[in-house]
């Protein structure tokens, strides 16, 4: 019973939408995938049906997408169209198979990358995207099992990391046999590189750097935790609190 219901729904979004293109190529408002919404979204909405919609043989995304994308004159379709359908993908436990057999995710990408979109519709479809390409990544959205790369830190190693594209060109000034001008080019990033590293002055300790700065690699930690001194330390602080209420009660 539930597979007619899909195959019927999936037969009338098809119409809905070959409709809606037809009528604009006579300038007429796309009012059948409009009218159908409520029917579509209460379908998409039922936990019971969540499986056999995402079901690849069933493939009702692909109509789905029929009613998400740009109609034959360009045009997106209708502002609850797109608000309504995507809510309503968010709730369904789409898998990679589903994405490959309906299309689906080729719409929500236009959506990202178009400037047609308002801002509400485009910030569903990156979480659409975003939820979507997690498990097939195997990527988690649980901060506490992410993992990080680490290393130690060794400035020497950095040192030689961060080399400027103005040290590069003296490289190749080097190796072209200008070398006067490798010589002063040198000498003037020694200097500012001098005073890049000088202690900060007063009037420059509440100066912030500028730009963002993104980090991929964490340093290890080198703190040694001891559950030995930590209880020593708590029995300590709790041994004062108890004196301190002994001595003010003799006041």
């Amino acid at each position: 019973m539930a597979d007619q219901e899909i195959e019927e729904m999936r037969r009338r979004m098809a119409a809905a939408a070959e409709a809606d293109n037809e009528g604009r190529k006579r300038n007429e408002p796309a009012r059948h995938k409009l009218k159908l919404l409520p029917e579509v979204t209460a379908l998409l909405n039922k936990n019971t049906l969540r499986d056999t919609i995402v079901d690849p043989e069933v493939n009702l995304l692909e109509s789905v997408r029929f009613f998400l994308e740009p109609l034959s004159d360009g045009s997106l379709p209708a502002y609850d169209i797109q608000k309504d359908l995507m809510a309503s993908l968010a709730k369904l436990p789409v898998n990679k198979d589903t994405l490959v057999a309906s299309g689906i995710g080729k719409v929500i990408m236009f959506y990202i990358k178009s400037k047609k979109p308002e801002l509400t519709i485009k910030r569903q479809a990156e979480r659409l995207f975003t939820d979507w390409t997690r498990p097939i990544l195997r990527r988690t959205d649980d901060y506490r099992k992410k993992e990080f790369a680490q290393a130690d830190y060794d400035p020497r190693y950095v040192s030689h990391l961060h080399i400027s594209p103005f040290m590069l060109t003296i490289s190749s000034q080097m190796k072209t046999g200008d070398r006067s001008a490798a010589s002063s080019q040198a000498a003037a990033y020694a200097a500012n590189r001098k005073k890049q590293l000088e202690a900060p002055k007063a009037f420059q300790r509440a100066r912030m750097e500028s730009g963002p700065t993104t980090y991929t690699i964490a340093p290890k930690s080198n703190v040694v935790f001891n559950e030995n001194a930590r209880s020593r330390s708590s029995n300590v602080d709790i041994m004062k609190q108890i004196r301190g209420g002994r001595s003010g009660g003799r006041r």
